[in-house]
């Protein structure tokens, strides 16, 4: 019985192309190589097709090569197809593509998806295309990658005026449509730049935000807030939360806590902890 293999989504970087005779390959992520002709695009671009250029389309089985070609094959060029740059963020996509002197040189793919579209977009819709995804369903976990992204793509794009403006624009809306869990990430790694905030030294984020995530809160966090307007009662009530279960605690779930003893108000609770502890 044949066995029926549907086509599956590719993202990679032209590796080399023959624009006299219409074909090339491309270098995909995973380190495989795949054959594209010029017919397997869905529009033909409209430039000759260099090195580096990022394209998505469809792998199909190629029986004659014993492997794949790419077919519905485009390049990345409209603002919607930025969400392509964002499904990339999640791991460090490396592909090789080789100089003018034919040496292979490693490339981040989602650094070149990101110039490409920047490059080809007007200066008027960059802000509204990266933004565009930023929204309640945007993983936490990936916005300091982003903006590390959009950072370092806009300043290597347009010229530094240009880019700071656009880069300001960028970061004080993230600032003004950020959620509890970002905000949170932001704090710890004291990346405030990019929410939009302008200041040095640390940024005092709400106390609703801190007790959302508190099983994320270390020592130093709470050193770090102890100097904040809510601080002295937050460290408190935090510190006392941990030790709440001490009857239940023996040394040993006890010794890992000892620092957060600085921040202990309860006597009663200190003498008692120090003497489990001898």
């Amino acid at each position: 019985m044949k066995q029926n293999l549907a086509p599956a989504m590719f993202i990679g970087a032209v590796k080399w192309f023959d624009n006299n005779k219409g074909f090339g390959t491309l270098a995909l992520p995973s380190g495989e190589e795949l054959f594209v002709h010029i017919r397997r695009f869905k529009i033909p671009p409209e430039h000759i097709i260099q090195p580096g250029e990022v394209i998505i389309g469809d792998k199909k089985p190629d029986p004659k090569r014993n492997g794949f070609l790419a077919q519905n094959c485009k390049l990345l060029k409209r603002p919607e197809d930025w969400k392509f740059v964002i499904s990339l963020l999640d791991k460090e996509h490396i592909v090789w593509i080789p100089d003018s002197h034919g040496r292979e040189q490693k490339h981040n793919l989602t650094s070149l998806a990101a110039r490409q579209l920047l490059r080809i977009q007007p200066k008027e819709n960059v802000v509204a295309m990266l933004t565009s995804h930023f929204n309640v369903h945007f993983d936490c976990s990936l916005f300091i990658s982003y903006a590390e992204l959009l950072d370092k793509s806009i300043g290597g794009i347009f010229e530094k005026e240009i880019a700071s403006d656009l880069i300001s624009q960028i970061f004080e809306y993230f600032g003004k449509h950020i959620s509890h869990q970002i905000l949170f990430r932001v704090w710890k790694e004291e990346k405030f730049r990019y929410i939009g905030y302008p200041g040095d030294g640390d940024y005092e984020i709400p106390e609703e935000v801190l007790n959302l995530n508190a099983t994320e809160l270390t020592y130093h966090d709470l050193t770090r807030i102890s100097d904040y307007s809510f601080g002295k009662s937050f460290c408190r009530d935090f510190v006392e939360a941990l030790f709440d279960d001490l009857d239940t605690m023996d040394k040993q779930d006890i010794e890992p806590l000892i620092p957060y003893m600085d921040f202990l108000e309860n006597k009663a609770s200190i003498e008692k902890i120090n003497l489990m502890m001898q």
